[in-house]
């Protein structure tokens, strides 16, 4: 199961080097952020880079939760495992499908490669009028629940049920003229 890490804005990466170098792998298999490709325009020329997506939110895979929390204790980076009342916030089996289809990997991979847990910018076509026809993965799962287009910057806005609320979520998105 996948179990959800809450730790200080910005400080993402820096915690999941610190829980690798302090626990070394007990009691998980895979600690990771999930990135999104993104795009900055600088002098009419796109730049790329990368950022979380859920921002504060780091990811663990484990079978042993309650292990991995105590073992969390000994991180002396700023961390909690949520939780509610009476468990642990695990990321619902749909939700984990998900989110390995928009980061182009099975279950398995996670595992294996944590460090290849990105979000790739989708693939559009438009109309004359700025419209979406088709789109590949990742928006291609969410294009019946986009909420705003912003094509310049090459940012639409979805709303889905994710991490256990409804969420608006920010992807990129890659014309065909784009290098």
């Amino acid at each position: 199961m996948w179990y959800v890490i809450q730790t200080q804005t910005g400080r993402e990466q820096e915690l999941t080097e610190c829980i690798e170098r302090v626990l070394k792998g007990n009691g998980y298999r895979a600690c990771f952020v999930i990135e999104q490709e993104c795009v900055w325009r600088n002098a009419g020329e796109l730049l790329e880079y990368q950022k979380p997506l859920f921002p504060s939110y780091v990811i663990a895979d484990t079978d042993t939760p309650e292990e991995f929390f105590l073992a969390l204790k000994r991180v002396p980076k700023l961390s909690k495992l949520l939780r509610t009342d009476c468990e642990f916030w695990a990321i619902r089996e749909e939700e984990k499908k998900l989110l390995c289809q928009m980061m182009e990997l099975d279950e398995q991979s996670v595992a294996v490669s944590p460090l290849s847990t990105l979000v790739r910018r989708s693939l559009v076509t438009l109309d004359k009028d700025g419209n979406i026809l088709n789109a590949k993965a990742p928006l291609s799962f969410f294009q019946d629940k986009i909420v705003r287009k912003r094509i310049r910057k090459r940012i639409v806005t979805v709303e889905v049920e994710l991490l256990g609320e409804k969420r608006r979520i920010e992807l990129g998105i890659r014309l065909p003229e784009d290098k």
